[in-house]
């Protein structure tokens, strides 16, 4: 069923693909794709989940790779904004899909294997930061993950901005929010 969403949705478009198209091109009934997916959205935020989960997988070395936190903040958000924005099913559903689940998904930071994810791919470098006393005491890395989220939510959605204007937004907005500075 995902798999011929995703092929409806890369040759139709996001919003040409009903849940009729969808099942037709699964080869099953609406009713037996209903009874799996009670709505689009929630097929829609499985597709999401997905594309997230490989995204991460591409981005969780880089990401742990870097030494100083501010960099890693900064410069793993660019990584994290360009990577999704090269997967162009991920983008188009951002960009097309026009509901505000959508919006709250993002901002929510995906489903739970997605948040999961995102603690596996940040945590080693939060947790070696806060042992040096760089990262606010009252933030969880949940938290930090959570401002994150919705700051790379925000300048995905910026496509007007390039690297050095997501640098300098990043710098402003998110190294202060998280760092002890």
């Amino acid at each position: 069923m995902i798999d011929a969403a995703i092929r409806l949705f890369e040759t139709s478009g996001v919003q040409s693909s009903s849940m009729a198209d969808i099942a037709t091109e699964a080869g099953i009934s609406r009713k037996t794709l209903y009874r799996v997916y009670e709505d689009r959205a929630s097929l829609i935020e499985d597709i999401l989940n997905q594309r997230l989960s490989a995204i991460g997988n591409k981005i969780r070395k880089k990401i742990s790779s870097f030494s100083d936190i501010e960099e890693a903040l900064v410069e793993g958000s660019i990584i994290s904004i360009a990577a999704a924005r090269r997967d162009k099913l991920f983008h188009k559903i951002v960009l097309e899909e026009t509901n505000h689940q959508l919006e709250q998904y993002l901002l929510l930071g995906g489903g739970e294997s997605t948040k999961q994810d995102g603690i596996d791919t940040w945590s080693p470098i939060l947790d070696k930061a806060r042992g040096k006393g760089l990262i606010r005491k009252d933030l969880s890395n949940v938290r930090i993950l959570e401002l994150l989220v919705n700051v790379q939510a925000i300048l995905l959605l910026r496509d007007d901005y390039g690297k050095d204007e997501q640098r300098s937004f990043l710098k402003d907005l998110l190294v202060p929010a998280v760092l002890n500075i």
